[in-house]
């Protein structure tokens, strides 16, 4: 996965990620908007045969670059509490 910061702001962020598709991008939006902070989460995958994303953040005012750093460990943590579950 390759991440490029396209625009940043105190409170929005343009991202382009290549190497991903809605898989991953839905799974971040999803969590993204579960967050307090986050007024808009959003991506898009422009053509299904390019494989480049672009996903946008804009929060209340945090920085969206912590958001998405706290919202990716929460990720983590879900799915580290799911492998735990199947290991016991």
């Amino acid at each position: 996965m390759e991440v490029k910061i396209i625009e940043y702001e105190k409170d929005y962020i343009r991202l382009k990620i290549k190497g991903e598709d809605h898989t991953l991008l839905n799974l971040l939006q999803h969590n993204l908007l579960e967050d307090e902070s986050v007024v808009i989460a959003k991506y898009d995958i422009p053509h299904p045969l390019i494989d480049e994303a672009e996903l946008i953040v804009r929060t209340n005012g945090e920085d969206p670059i912590a958001v998405i750093k706290r919202v990716n460990e929460r990720i983590i943590a879900e799915c580290d509490e799911i492998l735990g579950s199947l290991s016991s």
